[in-house]
């Protein structure tokens, strides 16, 4: 899933796509599941339930889109390869491989020959088969555990808490990056593209100490090479480091909070401290560090301007977040500095690798700290172990909205001053109880989260939800759709415990069955 890799060369650019077409895993239903969001309708459909090897938590694609990798839960620890039948709009299976150990990530780099997958103690490298566009032979595994150690080392999900889980490459470097969790470091390799091999060349520490216990947990590469982001599962940064070919290899830039500021600065104090709301002893955990995606090229915009990050509640009662930042051309972010309030919105690294956070001031304890550079939504669940995300540029969608029910205003406004710079259409998945059921049913959760706040019953929320953002000042990120819709009654069932009399409904396919919350899904078009 190369986020800013080009679409000018896999989709023409002059063709108005009306549907668009998403294929989703889930953490609690062991099938995949294809759908077909039309924007015009903001409608978001069944196409097909795929008798698949799930739990799949993590799928890939080639750069043509027709084919798709998906790691899963499923033991003997394996991988799966489909085809993506574009004209039928169906999907496929093509072949499964075994694995030494669960894997949480996937990718097919540039130059596409190779599949690399990275999850717990082990990842591994596979040539794709020319012949199928499925996996073929093995051509390596490398360790994040000692070789005397690998036999005992756990290698189910669990190990993914605290080992290898993610992978990506520096193309003109020739450098690919593995983050772990529980050694608070980047593994750094060296790239052959023409074997597909891996050198391992340095162990990149946190920027913030030894002890800093930040779980990286997902990284992407700007477009030119030079520039890594991390998002920090325990201490909730977004950190980018500036890539060079020779060692030290990554040179911490700077850092975001995942967070807005008064949760942030509660967190990023929570260690040490036990005296306010936020900061007791376990605060630190509150909110899970989990995605980031740059923004798709377009044709009008074919370096990426934003990076997107998503944060997980740690239990069904926390809400989680999704925060998109601005970047400068060079990639990192672009900042500002009020020198008439003595403050700067900066993050910036230490002399010694602390951090050094420099806090606007308030006018009072009530009043939220101001950001420059980035827009924040607060999800309607702790999205459970999901909350991953992908893009799609509006800009790329022919099509003319109708239908806003009650957003007339809000469409007025949009047709006289036009989608802003980089709109987009946002994919995210829930796997929180609230979405194991469709939107707007009545639903109790299993720690009584109401809707992400609170106790008692809440409205169920889709396991696939589409997002839009039209840009800077233009409304930040709103919902507009979510599925599976809510489960037709059989007859003879009554509403009156449903509240949820006026929820569209859904038949659910007949012999399949149904998602029960969503792990990653992704655009097809």
């Amino acid at each position: 899933m190369e986020t800013a890799q080009s679409f000018l060369g896999l989709h023409d650019p002059t063709v108005p796509r009306n549907t668009l077409h998403i294929l989703s895993g889930s953490f609690r239903s062991l099938s995949l599941f294809l759908l077909a969001f039309e924007p015009a309708n903001r409608s978001l459909s069944l196409v097909q339930t795929v008798d698949a090897f799930g739990p799949h938590q993590y799928l890939a694609l080639n750069p043509t889109k027709d084919r798709a990798f998906a790691t899963t839960w499923t033991l003997p620890p394996s991988l799966s390869s489909w085809e993506i039948d574009r004209n039928e709009w169906r999907v496929n299976h093509i072949n499964n491989v075994p694995i030494t150990a669960t894997s949480s990530y996937i990718i097919v780099p540039p130059p596409y020959t190779h599949i690399y997958s990275a999850g717990g103690p082990t990842g591994e490298v596979h040539s794709i088969d020319p012949s199928t566009g499925g996996f073929g032979e093995k051509n390596q595994q490398f360790l994040f555990v000692p070789e005397d150690e690998l036999e005992k080392a756990d290698k189910t999900r669990v190990a993914l808490r605290y080992g290898s889980h993610g992978i990506e490459f520096s193309t003109p470097l020739s450098l690919a990056f593995i983050p772990v969790l529980g050694t608070d470091s980047i593994e750094v390799y060296k790239h052959d593209k023409q074997s597909g091999l891996l050198t391992p060349v340095y162990s990149s520490p946190s920027p913030r100490g030894k002890d800093a216990h930040d779980g990286p947990r997902h990284v992407k590469v700007h477009p030119n090479g030079k520039v890594l982001y991390c998002v920090t599962e325990h201490s909730n940064h977004l950190d980018t480091y500036l890539i060079s070919p020779t060692s030290p290899y990554l040179t911490h830039l700077s850092t975001r909070s995942l967070l807005p500021p008064p949760l942030s600065l509660s967190s990023s104090s929570s260690s040490t401290s036990t005296s306010t709301t936020h900061s007791s002893s376990s605060s630190k955990f509150k909110y899970r560090g989990d995605t980031l995606l740059l923004s798709p090229s377009t044709p009008s915009h074919p370096v990426p301007h934003t990076i997107w990050t998503t944060t997980r509640g740690g239990k069904e009662d926390v809400r989680g977040w999704v925060s998109v930042f601005e970047l400068g051309e060079d990639g990192d972010f672009v900042i500002k500095n009020n020198s008439s309030s003595g403050s700067s919105l900066e993050t910036r690294s230490g002399s010694h690798g602390e951090e050094e956070r420099v806090e606007k001031n308030l006018k009072d304890e009530e009043e939220e700290e101001e950001e420059y550079g980035v827009e924040r939504y607060e999800t309607p669940t702790s999205g459970g172990k999901a909350h991953a995300i992908d893009l799609y540029p509006k800009e790329l969608v022919g099509m003319t909205r109708t239908g806003d029910e009650g957003e007339g205003e809000r469409e007025r406004e949009r047709d006289s001053e036009g989608e802003g710079e980089g709109a987009v259409w946002i994919l995210l998945t829930d796997d929180s109880d609230y979405a194991s059921v469709g939107p707007g049913t009545e639903v109790e959760s299993s720690e009584g989260n109401k809707g992400g706040r609170g106790r008692g019953r809440g409205r169920g929320r889709g396991g696939v939800r589409v997002l839009e953002w039209d840009g800077w000042g233009k409304g930040g990120v709103r919902e507009v759709v979510g599925w599976p819709k809510a489960k037709a009654k059989a007859k003879g069932d009554g509403d009156s415990d449903s509240g949820s009399g006026n929820q569209e409904e859904e038949e659910d396919e007949e012999g399949k069955e149904r998602m029960m919350g969503g792990s990653h899904a992704v655009w097809l078009d």
